[in-house]
This record gives C-alpha cells, sequence and structure tokens, in this order.
C-alpha cells in the first residue's frame, strides 16, 4: 500500500506536470513562469489551501494574449457565465476545473442541506413539515413536498387568522441557502410594505421539505385571499442562493401553474431582497385589487 509520503510526492509531480504544459501551451514558458513550477514542486506542507471560489466569475480571465481583453472583461460584467477561463489543449485549465468542481459542490450543498434552526427561530416562522420522511425522499418524490403532515394541518388551523389579506409562507425549495441568506432582508421589507398598503398579514409558516404548491394546501386551510409563498430555487453554477416567490390570489390545491405570478432571482447579485419586497407587496395589493393572479392578471 502506498505511503501518505509517497502520495503527497506523487500528486506534486502530477501538479508540476499539469502546470508546465499550460504554460507551454499559452506560450509562456519564462523563466519567471518557470519559477512557478519549481515553486509548486517544493516539498513543504503548510496546510493551507486556496480558496478557488475567491473571485468572481466576472474577474476571472484567462485568456493570453487577447485581442480585446478590455472589451471582453466589459461582456463579462453582463453574466456570471464561464467566459474567457481557456483550455489547456483539449481539457479545461486546472484551476478552471478546479472551480467547476467547488461551485458544482456548493449548488449539491444548497440542495441537501437544511435551513439554520436558529434563524427560524429569529424570525418567528410557525414550523410547519411535509409527508416527506427525509430530504432523500423529498428529492425523489417531488408531491410528497406538496402535502403537509396531519400534525402540521392542525398547526395551521390553530395559527389561522380570519378575514386575512396575506399569509407568507417560506419553505426550503431546491435551496436552503436562498432561505439563509435572503429572508432576512426580505421579510422586514415586505412586512412594511404591506403595512403601509393597509393590507393585513398573519406571521409567517416555514415549511421544511416544502415546495411552491404547498402554499396551495395552506391557502385551503387559512382561506387568506393571497398565499406568497418563498422558496429556494433550483441551483446553478454561479448561483446557489436565489429565492423566488409564487404569489396567488384564492389558491386551490390540484390548481393549474398558470394561475401563479412568478417574480425569480430574488438575491444579491439579481433582485436585491429589499427591493423584491417592496415590489411585491404592491403586487399583492394588485391582486387583491383585480381579484386574479397569474397569467389573468395584466401587469402594466
Amino acid at each position: 500500500m502506498i505511503n501518505e509520503a509517497t502520495l503527497k510526492d506523487t500528486i506534486r509531480d502530477i501538479i508540476k506536470n499539469v502546470i508546465q504544459e499550460e504554460l507551454t501551451e499559452a506560450g509562456t514558458g519564462s523563466v519567471q513562469n518557470q519559477s512557478i513550477v519549481t515553486a509548486t514542486a517544493d516539498n513543504s506542507d503548510d496546510g493551507f489551501v486556496e480558496d478557488v471560489t475567491a473571485e468572481t466569475m466576472q474577474d476571472i480571465f484567462y485568456v493570453p494574449n487577447p485581442y480585446d481583453r478590455d472589451g471582453y472583461m466589459k461582456m463579462k460584467e453582463f453574466t456570471s457565465g464561464r467566459l474567457g477561463i481557456w483550455r489547456a489543449g483539449p481539457r479545461p485549465l486546472t484551476k478552471s476545473y478546479l472551480r467547476f468542481v467547488a461551485d458544482h459542490s456548493a449548488a449539491q450543498n444548497a440542495v441537501w442541506s437544511d435551513v439554520d434552526e436558529k434563524l427560524i427561530d429569529d424570525l418567528g416562522f410557525i414550523k410547519l413539515s411535509t409527508i416527506a420522511v427525509d430530504k432523500a425522499e423529498y428529492l425523489k418524490n417531488p408531491n410528497t413536498g406538496k402535502k403537509l403532515t396531519d400534525d402540521a394541518v392542525e398547526i395551521v388551523k390553530k395559527n389561522t387568522v380570519k378575514n386575512l389579506n396575506v399569509q407568507i409562507v417560506f419553505a426550503d425549495g431546491l435551496s436552503s441557502r436562498a432561505i439563509e441568506k435572503n429572508a432576512a432582508d426580505f421579510l422586514p421589507a415586505f412586512q412594511q410594505g404591506l403595512k403601509s398598503l393597509g393590507i393585513t398579514y398573519s406571521t409567517p409558516f416555514f415549511v421544511a421539505n416544502g415546495r411552491v404548491a404547498i402554499g396551495d394546501e395552506i391557502g385551503e386551510l387559512t382561506d387568506a385571499d393571497v398565499i406568497a409563498v418563498l422558496c429556494g430555487e433550483r441551483p446553478g453554477l454561479n448561483s446557489t442562493g436565489s429565492m423566488g416567490a409564487y404569489i396567488t390570489y384564492k389558491p386551490t390545491m390540484g390548481m393549474e401553474e398558470a394561475r401563479r405570478t412568478v417574480i425569480s432571482n430574488i438575491h444579491a447579485m439579481g433582485t436585491a431582497p429589499v427591493e423584491a419586497g417592496a415590489q411585491i407587496a404592491e403586487l399583492c395589493q394588485t391582486m387583491l385589487t383585480h381579484k386574479m393572479s397569474g397569467v389573468e392578471l395584466k401587469l402594466v
């Protein structure tokens, strides 16, 4: 069996060869760049691992000798796509590949993790659960995230406010990180907006392992005029904390998705949570005025 020291030497040799290959491919095998290879081959191990996600994708640019670097960087300001990451022969650069792996891992973690219990308590949410027994079942069988447990149904009934205009519902959806990063900023702005418009609302529910359609059952149980579901959206490589708002006038179980009005990409690099809170409060007022939502509601 290979020992740890031999394994480390082998890995260093591989990294050295990969960097040398990239320098050769880029045509930058100068004496200065050769020192990078030498430094990489150093057998010292200080335990420090560079954070490959420290730079945003807009800042990363690996193309050697570009024709118009400034123009390329200007274009990158409008997208978080993986532009300008270059290659080593037919494969990605090692640093580009490591960034891809890191971002993919972050996306998986957003799906599989749970929302911090402390945040739920700090925001005063009323906790509910769906019939999904665990995260694995929730992901493999989406329908389990659309139905409350019997205990959760009783909790909703006990906390129902009569003649309520808006019932707020948070659900982890497919990104617990979306709730953790946005809820604390979004909720005060949303509640303040509703209050200023004279719209009544109640204590928000939080549904663990809940999907968008869980708001339909809550709507039938509470008979609130509008149900606003704030749900973690499916994460991507560049956005693991995006929250979506799914607002429906008088939702019913089994209804068509076209009855929902959706505002997506609520996060720091999209629609700011505070801005979204004010915007959705006004949207709720429009729904209450016209008594409709979704494709039937014509927004100017």
